[in-house]
């Protein structure tokens, strides 16, 4: 089972809890168990100062649906809802981190390479950025490593839902480069030692390869498996077409450009200047002060889904978001 955030008609998101399965043919297919609704913390009770549970319709609809679960994976996928303090005495007594780490069996790196050989490369280029962030992934990709387990036995809408959650972590400075790097741009401009320094290249060529990129990916059976890509669906897959307004309309061209955007790292922000970013994130600047890091991030990541693009936000809100949680986060670390 695991977390799915989907946006309505209204312009709106709600959040199910979803489970992938195989068909007869051995396809990875989806299902929705439960629908989660705008606000899933309703379904967290609490008791006491930290003890809380998840309300029992939950349960009903996973065990309906015949699904063998433990309480630790319901827990997983509302974590991010469950309140902050509670999460940090949880994480401090070594809850969440420490559950089930029974002895695994160390594959070679043959046996790793066999299990590993149907994940799609664009899959492994997505989570070796998120996990490693930088765009010289040739070796990487190209390895069998532990870190890409996470991409088998899942449907292709719970491996998007898992690297859309993880991709809300991504600094604005950094997504010019996960962009260049998940479509395999330096292979374009093999042999410039430059290849994997997406401002050394040719804005026009860039443009074009990454759109004969993505339009290949659109065709990849192999990406785009059964179940995925409704019959009548017409032009671009919903999971690619963030990716497009991410390159036109908002990094490629305004945030990575900006050189005063580099420069501003230099040396602490102005308190007086922050109160425009306070009220971009909701916050007054005594919430802020008295949050942890770990609060902050868990507040801009509810922010970010509800001003996302592809969730019904304008590109300007979500630019301005990220550009205030990237200061503020800055300015409580300094």
């Amino acid at each position: 089972m695991y977390l799915a955030q989907e946006r309505q008609k209204d312009g709106t998101h709600k959040f199910f809890i979803r489970h992938s399965y195989q068909d007869a043919q051995g396809s990875w297919l989806t299902k929705d168990i439960f629908d989660l609704g705008h606000d899933p913390e309703k379904f967290i009770i609490y008791v006491g100062l930290h003890g809380f549970y998840f309300a029992p319709e939950i349960e009903e609809a996973v065990i309906e649906n015949g699904i063998d679960y433990k309480d630790e994976e319901l827990e997983k996928i509302l974590w991010p809802f469950i309140d902050p303090d509670i999460r940090r005495t949880i994480d401090n007594f070594g809850g969440r981190r420490t559950r089930n780490r029974s002895a695994k069996k160390r594959l070679t790196d043959q046996e790793l390479a066999q299990l590993q050989k149907d994940i799609h490369p664009f899959d492994k280029r997505r989570l070796a950025f998120l996990r490693f962030v930088q765009t010289n992934l040739e070796r990487i990709v190209s390895s069998p490593l532990p870190v890409f387990n996470c991409l088998l036995d899942k449907s292709r809408d719970e491996i998007e839902q898992m690297i859309h959650f993880m991709e809300l972590d991504l600094r604005s400075f950094e997504m010019k480069g996960y962009l260049y790097a998940i479509f395999d741009m330096p292979k374009r401009f093999y042999p410039k030692r430059s290849r994997f320094i997406a401002d050394q290249q040719d804005t026009e060529l860039l443009d074009k390869y990454f759109l004969e990129e993505i339009c290949s990916l659109n065709e990849d059976t192999a990406y785009l498996d059964k179940g995925i890509r409704p019959s009548s669906f017409q032009g671009l897959h919903p999971y690619l077409q963030k990716y497009l307004s991410l390159y036109f309309d908002i990094y490629f061209r305004e945030v990575s450009s900006n050189k005063h955007y580099q420069a501003s790292w230099t040396s602490p922000p102005s308190v007086a200047k922050d109160q425009k970013y306070y009220e971009i994130m909701g916050l007054t600047m005594e919430e802020f002060s008295a949050m942890s890091e770990e609060e902050f991030k868990s507040h801009y990541r509810k922010k970010a889904l509800e001003l996302h693009p592809d969730h019904g936000g304008s590109n300007e809100s979500f630019i301005a978001l990220k550009e205030a949680y990237q200061i503020l986060m800055y300015r409580k670390r300094w």
